[in-house]
């Protein structure tokens, strides 16, 4: 399965906002102690000197875990984005990232890694293949664990109602065109007339917006692109019109770089007949797996799968 340029930009966009956390609002309110436990565990297992690949690193959250352990580790974080971004974010030369690079052809020696990991990042990948490079890599009785999106859990279901929102406000709506066009007039400068019904027209398809927006949290995103379009509707001459044209351009790629990577997200996330896939893909592979476990938030939502394996002893690539 070939990674679109579209969908390698999307994630690169993320990466290079220095926002490098997947669940900031989570994190903050001090839900994902289950998931920190889950890594804490994991990683203080290996010894000093071990040798740790994470798949699909993003901004780098697993691989700071594992710093966090204190130990002397050899960490390396492959990631079809760009990850310079996140490569510039640690201070300390103990981490090597490869960005550009998809899950299914790793650049890697065969056995050269005592653990892989991988948090919301294997799923999205061609399974039969990223599982295959994941255990080439992986030394003889080295170690393995997965947090997968679950088709069931609050992520997916937050996931399933912002799209949905987005959708009511922005289904085929020309705002962006619109406002690009008015601004396109005042930049060179065209009649008073023409600019003054541009201006209209902008103002009118924004307020079309806005009257879609409702009171609730699944609308956070797409309330705060309506306010920027509501400022520069409201008060135009605030910009000069070539930097109102940029910060058109800006926002319209960041929402529908955003709304491509909600919608991998959605079509990734796993159902028990997914999971299953994977854990098989695994063992076809050469590796033992561990049955699929639920990891839950401490109220007992469902977060995501758990996955562990190990590599059998002898089994080359």
């Amino acid at each position: 399965m070939q990674v679109s340029p579209e969908m390698r930009a999307a994630w690169t966009q993320l990466w290079t906002t220095g926002d490098l956390d997947s669940l900031p609002q989570q994190r903050a309110a001090g839900l994902l102690a289950p998931l920190e436990s889950t890594w804490r565990r994991f990683f203080s297992s290996f010894e000093d000197g071990a040798r740790l690949l994470d798949l699909a690193t993003g901004g780098g959250e697993v691989l700071r875990a594992a710093l966090a352990v204190g130990r002397n580790f050899h960490l390396t974080g492959v990631d079809i984005a760009d990850l310079s971004a996140v490569s510039a974010s640690f201070q300390t030369s103990k981490i090597e990232l490869i960005g550009s690079t998809d899950l299914a052809g790793l650049p890697l020696p065969d056995c050269g890694f005592d653990g892989v990991t991988s948090q919301f990042g294997m799923e999205y990948a061609d399974i039969e293949a990223a599982t295959r490079e994941a255990v080439r890599v992986l030394a003889n009785n080295g170690r393995g664990h997965l947090v997968l999106h679950h088709r069931h859990s609050v992520i997916t279901q937050g996931i399933i109602n912002n799209l949905a929102a987005e959708h009511s406000v922005f289904s085929d709506d020309d705002t962006f065109q619109v406002g690009r066009q008015f601004f396109e007039l005042k930049a060179c400068s065209a009649s008073t007339e023409a600019i003054k019904g541009a201006e209209a027209a902008f103002r009118r398809s924004v307020a079309v917006l806005r009257s879609r927006i409702r009171n609730e949290p699944a609308f956070g995103m797409a309330r705060n692109v309506v306010g920027f379009l509501t400022r520069l509707a409201e008060v135009p001459d605030s910009l000069p019109p070539a930097e109102a044209l940029h910060r058109l351009d800006f926002v319209k790629r960041d929402t529908e770089a955003r709304r491509l990577r909600k919608q991998a997200q959605l079509d990734s996330a796993l159902d028990k007949e997914g999971v299953r896939r994977l854990s098989t893909a695994l063992t076809n592979a050469g590796a033992v797996v561990d049955p699929a476990r639920e990891l839950k938030y401490r109220e007992g939502q469902l977060m995501a799968w758990e996955l562990s394996f190990c590599k059998r002893a002898g089994r080359a690539q």
